[in-house]
């Protein structure tokens, strides 16, 4: 039996398949290129089943997708389109896609980013060392400034790590230690089913609440040092549209500070790192705040962030946090001005360090 054992392992991993979801609303100018990567993933050690959510497109995005699939003829991937009635939103495409996923793992794709050629290579091996983990996380590069997103490696000197304590996983996600985006992570598909995690819809930068409850749902994370993810700039996006949107965004800033407000890191039904909690909630909040400076807030949002900011100072008040409650003040008049400051914005970073230390 401890033999045979093993070998069952190795044929469960090299039968697995991966669902790639991919939301697709007018980007004809980047579609090709983010379906041919999948294409170049072509292996026959794993399966990839290729969702497509047409998001009702008002371009040709879908005819370029209509003419990439019927031009495919290889064997490992199964393209499936899933057509909206209406626009409904990134996070309703991303959910379209988890529901009418059956493979045995998760992998979200922007449709104006790309995967690189051994992504799910890179990914498959590291499964073969680590068999139940939950999550794997590559890195990625900015193809318009050539930044990388995993700051945990650089921290790490680019080394794996496997993260396999509960309490450190949600410890590095409110030190903002690890990625928060929704793409370039491999998810063990059944652990989103069962725990109902869909994205919020009606919401702007989606992946920050969402994240937030798959962190604080698993038991392991890898995170490797191989790029695997490249994703762009684009210009049309919800980045590059505050002028248009930015009560919007405004609003979404708000909603996101206050549901992880309200859903704080539980272990073992023990309320762990309260302080850690607080100041993460505070990093989204005050760009609520310089939203709201900048765009405005409806009357319902604008209550609710004066309500947040003043259920961060008393709970610091009540869990004997004075200096944490002291920098709180600042998001209270007069001190906020304070906020508006370039050379006090400059840093902040460095002052929510130090009420951390003494806090």
């Amino acid at each position: 039996m401890l033999f045979l054992e093993p070998l069952a392992l190795s044929q469960i991993v090299s039968l697995m398949t991966i669902s790639v979801v991919i939301p697709v609303y007018n980007v004809e100018k980047y579609i090709r290129r983010c379906l041919e990567s999948v294409i170049d993933q072509e292996n026959d050690r794993y399966k990839i089943e290729c969702l497509i959510v047409d998001d009702c497109s008002l371009d040709s995005s879908m005819i370029i997708v209509d003419d990439i699939i019927k031009n495919y003829h290889g064997t490992t991937i199964d393209f499936k389109i899933i057509s909206h009635d209406r626009n409904k939103g990134l996070s309703e495409a991303r959910n379209s896609g988890i529901k009418a996923s059956t493979g045995d793992y998760l992998f979200f794709l922007d449709s104006d980013d790309v995967i690189l050629e051994n992504t799910f290579k890179c990914y498959f091996a590291y499964l073969h060392d680590y068999p139940f983990v939950d999550v794997i996380m590559g890195n990625a590069l900015s193809i318009e400034d050539h930044s990388l997103t995993n700051t945990f490696l650089t921290n790490n000197n680019f080394t794996s790590c496997l993260v396999s304590d509960k309490r450190a996983i949600i410890y590095h996600t409110l030190c903002r230690n690890i990625d928060r985006h929704a793409w370039n992570k491999l998810i063990r598909r059944s652990l989103v089913i069962d725990n109902n995690l869909f994205f919020d819809q009606g919401l702007l930068y989606e992946d920050v609440t969402w994240s937030y409850r798959l962190y604080s749902t698993i038991s392991s994370i890898l995170i490797v040092p191989e790029l695997t993810y490249m994703y762009d700039n684009n210009p049309s996006s919800i980045m590059h549209t505050h002028s248009e949107r930015g009560k919007t965004i405004a609003w979404s800033f708000v909603f996101i500070s206050d549901s992880i407000f309200n859903n704080p890191p539980v272990i073992e039904g023990k309320k762990v790192l309260f302080t850690e909690h607080c100041l993460f909630v505070n990093h989204w909040v005050l760009h609520a705040i310089d939203l709201y400076d900048k765009y405005g807030l409806e009357k319902q949002a604008y209550i609710k962030l004066n309500a947040l900011k003043r259920k961060l100072f008393w709970t610091s008040i009540c869990h004997f946090k004075p200096v944490m409650a002291l920098y709180f003040l600042t998001m209270f008049k007069p001190l906020c001005w304070l906020l508006k400051i370039r050379a006090y914005r400059a840093i902040i970073d460095r002052i929510i360090h130090v009420v951390y230390k003494l806090s």
